[in-house]
């Protein structure tokens, strides 16, 4: 079996689309597609997680006479953590949150101090 050929298999037995998958390794579906097709093989970084993500060692990737998946069962985990990309949007979003809990917090800080100095300081 081919490198593509193993490629599409774990990915379909993942439940993964090609877009998903794309998404996960941060490059295009097109990128995904030639790798399935065997037109060319994923850049060394791309591989590795392509073999943490399916749990499974690169001979079997990459050599079409060895049929054991033995992997590292990093995998399992790897897939529970966010995408790259993902943690990029969400450290965007909280400093997004941050900022305006912050102006907020600016703003009620000032309007009592302003409604203290005309209504004084209750005794």
């Amino acid at each position: 079996m081919t490198f593509g050929e193993k490629l599409s298999k774990e990915r379909r037995a993942n439940n993964y689309t090609q877009e998903q998958l794309a998404d996960i390794l941060g490059v295009s579906r097109q990128s995904v597609s030639k790798w399935e097709l065997d037109v060319v093989y994923p850049e060394t970084d791309k591989l590795i997680k392509i073999g943490e993500l399916f749990d499974c060692s690169m001979d079997y990737l990459l050599k079409e006479n060895v049929t054991e998946r033995t992997g590292s069962k990093s995998g399992v985990f790897y897939k529970k953590i966010a995408t790259e990309q993902n943690k990029r949007r969400f450290r965007k979003i909280l400093k997004i949150v941050g900022i305006v809990l912050g102006v907020l917090l600016i703003v009620d800080i000032i309007s009592m101090i302003a409604y203290f100095s005309v209504c004084g300081i209750p005794h």
